[in-house]
């Protein structure tokens, strides 16, 4: 095929930032890393460069072999194309060096605007002692979010449900890991152990139950939000989009249904791919990484098989190997594991309205 089938609103997504990049040269790269093997014609439209430029740098990344020549066969015509494909050695240049964008000097100053928002959180997280580095990390993550973070109301609810979240993160039980103070009637710090539930949390910062929970566990593990929620019995496990966890989850899950999509064109194989493995493997990578511990990775792998679901669907496998993907998911004994995936699975093999976020994974009991 000439592009890979992904969903229209990625494809927008994917060029958008290929047209930020500066340098030509690992722009050509980019487009064929996201975007798939492409003919010459295709390239020239999707780069905004000249027929001469595009030449140019083909035929460098050629002579690097960067790039290689295949024939490409177009299910739909049933014809062969000779079309650009990037190499691996194309993809480890690709991935020498952070992308420089032309919109970065918008985004510090959009970045800057957002701290200056964030001095009331700022202020509130110094008077109540906690850890310069731990404010921080909070800010980063917020000032990403942007405008839907600072619709929600600034107040003592919101900060404390935050620092719930980012306590309660799963990189906090590594990276970020830290005794747990508070301060007593005198003012005075005392150590209040390294973990702590939702109740306990409640009573020492002297806030509602009900606040901590809707705005921690309900409202901000949204996909507007960013932030991810793992439920085990009465522990809380979090993680965002943009946090090291985060960022190299979705990687790892979209290169893993890229190689799906290289193989089944190319024919390398044709049986029924086993998702359950694929979350498996996805799984195993990470605490290799040292992202996640072992106490954990089951949990996080049934969340990450809804994920490879999630991006499987946005990336057109319902259009162009449906069958497959649905028999993955029938045959997936992990599906039903979580409340999440078990309504993931029924909607999907009865065709009905896929109402669901991805955002939170709950464990199912032996009733549910």
């Amino acid at each position: 095929m000439e592009t890979w089938n992904i969903s229209k609103k990625l494809k927008i997504e994917l060029l958008k930032k290929s047209g930020n990049i500066e340098d030509n040269s690992r722009r050509i790269l980019f487009i064929l890393r996201n975007l798939g093997p492409q003919r010459f014609t295709n390239l020239v439209k999707y780069s905004n460069l000249s027929r001469s430029t595009v030449s140019k740098y083909l035929t460098f990344h050629r002579k690097n072999k960067n790039i290689e020549q295949r024939l490409i066969t177009d299910k739909v015509t049933n014809k062969q194309y000779r079309s650009y494909v990037i190499t691996d050695k194309g993809i480890e240049k690709l991935g020498e060096a952070p992308l420089k964008l032309k919109d970065e000097i918008f985004i510090v100053n959009e970045l800057k605007e957002n701290v200056k928002k964030l001095e009331d959180l700022i202020n509130f997280y110094k008077k109540i002692s906690v850890e310069d580095p731990f404010i921080i990390h909070i800010v980063r993550i917020v000032s990403k979010i942007g405008d839907n973070f600072f619709e929600l109301q600034q107040d003592k609810d919101l900060y404390l449900s935050l620092f719930y979240i980012f306590y309660n993160s799963i990189l906090g039980q590594g990276a970020l890991a830290r005794k747990y103070w508070h301060l007593d009637e005198k003012n005075t710090q005392k150590f209040a152990g390294y973990k702590i539930d939702l109740e306990q949390f409640c009573i020492i910062h002297k806030v509602s139950e009900e606040a901590i929970n809707y705005l921690a566990r309900v409202k901000l593990v949204k996909n507007e939000f960013g932030f991810y929620l793992i439920k085990r019995e009465q522990d809380d496990f979090f993680f965002h989009e943009e946090d090291l966890l985060g960022t190299t989850t979705i990687r790892l899950i979209k290169d893993k249904l890229i190689d799906e999509i290289i193989n089944l064109q190319e024919g390398i194989y044709d049986m029924i791919y086993d998702l359950d493995i694929m979350a498996e493997e996805i799984a195993n990578q990470l605490k290799e990484m040292g992202l996640i511990w072992e106490a954990i990775q089951e949990q996080f792998q049934l969340l990450v098989l809804n994920l490879i679901i999630k991006n499987a669907i946005e990336m057109g496998f319902l259009d162009i190997e449906r069958e497959k993907l649905m028999e993955g998911v029938a045959k997936s004994k992990k599906l039903s594991m979580s409340i999440e995936g078990k309504t993931l699975q029924e909607a999907i093999l009865n065709s009905s309205k896929l109402e669901l976020n991805f955002n939170i994974l709950t464990l199912a009991t032996r009733n549910e």
